[in-house]
């Protein structure tokens, strides 16, 4: 299944707001180099990651709801701290022959018509005296997906997401009693919701496998990974070993942006690995939800890493969210959704026609997208500021302020074109 659109009403900062996915088949007006990614960026507190738990509760609802999902404040609450109505979430999904309910074939039809998108329903209702609100399917269409709740091993309605405060178990991994009381399709949106849910770690899984499966996901994590680091297939002490810039490296040793990054991978190939008996890999089709995908990641890797997923897994539909400006000229306009406000000052979702793709830095942050009036820091703005007042003020202009202010642009560029060769890397 792949998201096409969602619409939001009153859930966490939302009143009310929709946007359109890009998901692999969509049919485009222009060709996107990515057509599988969606990146979302906006300012914190504008409701990203929102948009990340409203489409994983959307499409999964009915499992959520037997799988030990707890929906905490998730209902929207107004200034004073009272709650603002119940919640609709309402997701059309664009379904694989697999997922589509069975219906009979009018006699004497010969053809098909392409499926509409199914529609998702979920409900929220606020509790008065409560933080914990209730998730119902009252009032709301059959849902596919409720077939399969019971169904670990089902490749359909394949939902996976990643929240920012994720992280890797290492060492002895011991799955504990609370995530055997999550049902299978909730553990693997988990972290979403939830500050303190580990990750899998490769050694937890990857022996289980068969040597063709363990070679497919090889592939894949390497394919995702930059060229300087490969996985060895050897472990050391219980945990798997990488090259890393030609040195063996246990994965404890290798820095947070590396394992942040192997994490998640990981733990999706993992749950991938699971649902794909008789069937490759790459063949297998979803949703993957990754909030902060450039966590950890020093800007070499941002530049690439919304590239590298997309070719590594490209029948997956990827929504991201970011604050990096080196993500956001990664991708063409009609991949991003922006965050806003609405008319009542409430947050809602866009997009814009600007294209960030290949900009600077500079550029990107001071483009709408981002709406900064300056990319430097608010003490050199001051700075500047008082020069340029005092060249202003002076009759004819003052001859030293004006020195001093075009020296202190100037030096920035003087330190860098003076600074010594940076230190290769080891």
């Amino acid at each position: 299944m792949y998201a096409k659109s969602i619409a939001i009403y009153g859930f966490k900062c939302f009143g009310k707001a929709e946007v359109e996915f890009r998901y692999p088949g969509r049919r485009e007006e222009t060709a996107l180099e990515h057509p599988n990614i969606n990146l979302i960026l906006g300012d914190n507190g504008g409701g990203k990651s929102s948009v990340l738990r409203a489409i994983a509760i959307a499409a999964l609802a009915p499992a959520l709801i037997q799988g030990g999902f707890v929906a905490y404040r998730l209902v929207r609450r107004d200034a004073e701290g009272g709650v603002a109505g119940n919640s609709l979430l309402k997701l059309l999904g664009v379904l694989e022959d697999s997922e589509r309910p069975a219906k009979p074939v009018a006699k004497g039809r010969t053809g098909a018509k392409e499926p509409k998108p199914h529609e998702f329903l979920a409900r929220l209702r606020a509790h008065p005296r409560s933080q914990i609100d209730q998730m119902t399917l009252e009032s709301t269409p059959s849902n596919p997906i409720s077939d399969l709740i019971y169904d670990d091993f089902s490749p359909a309605f394949f939902v996976v997401g990643y929240g920012a405060t994720r992280r890797v178990e290492s060492g002895n991994f011991v799955p504990s009693s609370e995530d055997r009381r999550r049902g299978r399709r909730y553990q693997r949106v988990a972290s979403l919701f939830e500050d303190h849910v580990a990750l899998r770690p490769l050694q937890s899984w990857i022996p289980s496998v068969t040597e063709s499966r363990k070679a497919e996901v090889i592939a894949l994590l390497d394919a995702a990974l930059p060229e300087n680091i490969r996985f060895l297939d050897k472990m050391l002490e219980d945990d798997y070993v990488f090259s890393f810039n030609g040195v063996p490296t246990p994965f404890p040793a290798l820095s947070d942006g590396y394992k942040a990054f192997i994490g998640w991978v990981g733990d999706l190939l993992g749950h991938m690995a699971s649902v794909a008996e008789g069937r490759a890999l790459a063949d297998l089709t979803g949703i993957v939800l990754v909030d902060e995908i450039d966590l950890h990641l020093h800007p070499s890797w941002q530049r690439d890493v919304v590239a590298r997923l997309a070719r590594a897994f490209p029948k997956f539909q990827f929504v991201f969210t970011s604050h990096s400006p080196l993500v956001a000229s990664s991708v063409q306009a009609a991949n991003v959704v922006v965050t806003g406000t609405d008319s009542a000052g409430l947050p809602n979702l866009g997009r814009m026609q600007e294209s960030l793709y290949g900009r600077s830095i500079e550029a990107v942050l001071l483009s709408p997208y981002f709406g900064l009036d300056s990319a430097r820091p608010a003490g050199a703005r001051e700075a500047t500021a008082e020069l340029a007042a005092k060249v202003g003020a002076a009759p004819g202009g003052d001859v030293d302020s004006a020195e001093a202010f075009l020296r202190q642009l100037a030096d920035p560029l003087d330190r860098i074109r003076n600074a010594s060769p940076r230190p290769k890397r080891s």
